[in-house]
């Protein structure tokens, strides 16, 4: 989040993986995917040039994980934890971060959802 954070307050813009210099871990699938033995980690925003515009109220996916096999009851193949990005309230160049983990899969993580608070 720290990488992020760092360049929405310059460019005023969320970033891909790619522009803010950020690497998943595991072995790397593309610019924006990650593999390790359990999961894949993705750059889950959709953007024009690396960067993609913040509005206020309206969220923009930025790092989603999924689990490749069902760990406990958490489901496989599904973007169970994920975190997303608005612009906050009040200053240019601040973001708000907005971390969901699916129910079944709270467990395994049970500090995930206070990731940016």
């Amino acid at each position: 989040m720290k990488l992020q954070q760092a360049y929405i307050s310059e460019a005023v813009a969320i970033g891909d993986w790619q522009i803010i210099g950020y690497k998943g871990p595991g072995e790397s699938k593309t610019v924006s995917s990650t593999q390790t033995t359990n999961f894949r980690y993705s750059d889950g925003g959709s953007y024009t040039e690396h960067k993609a515009a913040l509005a206020t109220g309206t969220k923009v996916k930025g790092w989603t994980v999924e689990n490749i096999a069902k760990l406990n009851d958490c489901a496989g193949a599904a973007d169970n934890w994920k975190v997303e990005v608005e612009k906050a309230t009040g200053s240019e160049g601040d973001a708000k971060f907005t971390s969901t983990v699916a129910t079944a899969c709270g467990d395994l993580t049970p500090n995930f959802s206070k990731i940016g608070q």
